[in-house]
């Protein structure tokens, strides 16, 4: 398995409801892993194949893809992440240093800390107005010395309603679309580019070649296609340099250092880890109930702490013409903390690793349970 990027140019605007509701008009941000599948599933049958075909049940039934959730990329084609839900901003100029705001810090240790010792701190406080600092989620380019945040353009489309009978305006209604932008605007030159989304996905060779002539025409994803809207141009490029990675010895020193500055001494002994998801995950039980945590079937891990938020996930069966099932689950962002006392380093190292691999949670096919291990945002103490 080699890891890949996935990288999509809007050449329409994008329509991806966060609802199904037709009066709804917010749209996602991104471009979700299940329509993203959907998408080259079409594009597949619109070439000739059938769903009896066995590349179609490679790609997408016995052995299928986790196919990821596409990101807004800005100005680089990088892979975006997620910023952690303890991730926090000042209210007035949310943003990091690098992009003239008044910088992000993590609150994990801080957290933690609170809980167990019921000692509050005060780095909830802005450095520079002392105003106070407010949670910012979205995407960012994971590079802790520069990073830098991600703020796709929407548009406002506009719209009246037209009477049947007389093939004019309608009394009284009007309504608003909203959709993903296909440009923004450079916020350093004030040049109108191409908006770009990208994605990690993990490929065999097998599924490379059949993935790859899927690529050779633009697809469709999202709402209005027939009016044109999310055309996209899709392209898959090696990313091996980019790949997920994770150092548990060093991640835990930093992390203990951090909490030893703010002075907590006396942990449980263990090596400490977080999970943190990059995807909204749905996660169950052995009976198929909603989780209220992770929980990790190796023998010495332990949950010390989590930090979540519960979500609704909808979604839509177009070969059915009908709405899939509701499921509970966790929004992206969510982070889960760990102690690890086994003794065996290399078989916590195999079991995290196949996890980033394969990912957590029921509908990873459709770009959920996407897990970053260690985040080193957890770990800086200063403001970024």
């Amino acid at each position: 398995m080699q890891y890949y990027r996935i990288t999509a140019e809007l050449q329409s605007p994008l329509i991806i409801q966060q609802n199904r509701q037709s009066n709804s008009s917010e749209n996602l941000p991104f471009l979700p892993g299940s329509s993203l599948r959907g998408a080259l599933a079409a594009q597949f049958l619109r070439n000739g194949g059938n769903s009896g075909q066995e590349e179609f049940r490679q790609l997408f039934i016995e052995d299928p893809l986790y196919f990821p959730n596409l990101l807004p990329a800005g100005r680089n084609k990088t892979i975006p992440k997620i910023l952690p839900l303890t991730s926090v901003s000042c209210k007035r100029e949310a943003g990091f240093l690098a992009q003239n705001k008044h910088g992000v810090v993590d609150l994990l240790a801080s957290n933690l800390k609170e809980r167990m010792f019921e000692q509050t701190t005060d780095d909830k406080i802005c450095e520079k107005c002392r105003q106070d600092m407010k949670s910012i989620g979205g995407f960012w380019n994971g590079d802790t010395t520069s990073p830098e945040h991600f703020r796709p353009s929407m548009l406002y489309q506009r719209h009246t309603g037209i009477d049947r009978v007389t093939g004019t305006v309608a009394e009284s209604v009007f309504f608003i679309r909203q959709s993903l932008a296909d440009y923004f605007r450079d916020s350093e030159t004030g040049q109108y580019k191409r908006q770009w989304l990208s994605g990690g996905i993990y490929l065999n060779n097998l599924q490379r070649s059949l993935l790859e002539p899927l690529l050779e025409t633009p697809v469709f994803a999202g709402a209005d296609r027939t009016s044109g809207m999310g055309e996209l141009q899709l392209s898959v490029d090696e990313a091996s340099e980019l790949a997920p990675t994770f150092d548990i010895g060093k991640w835990d020193s930093h992390f203990k250092k951090k909490l030893a500055d703010l002075g907590v001494g006396d942990l449980p002994q263990g090596k400490y880890f977080s999970i943190n998801l990059e995807s909204d995950a749905i996660l169950v039980d052995q009976f198929l109930r909603p989780a209220p945590q992770l929980e990790l079937d190796l023998e010495g891990v332990q949950l010390v702490a989590q930090f979540t938020k519960a979500k609704t996930i909808r979604g839509w069966q177009s070969s059915w013409g009908l709405p899939k099932h509701d499921d509970i689950g966790f929004t992206m962002g969510t982070v889960f903390l760990f102690r690890y006392s086994g003794s065996s380093q290399q078989s916590l190292n195999q079991y995290l690793g196949a996890k980033l691999i394969s990912g957590i949670g029921l509908r990873r096919e459709e770009g959920f349970g996407k897990i970053s291990i260690c985040n080193p945002v957890h770990t800086i103490k200063e403001v970024i």
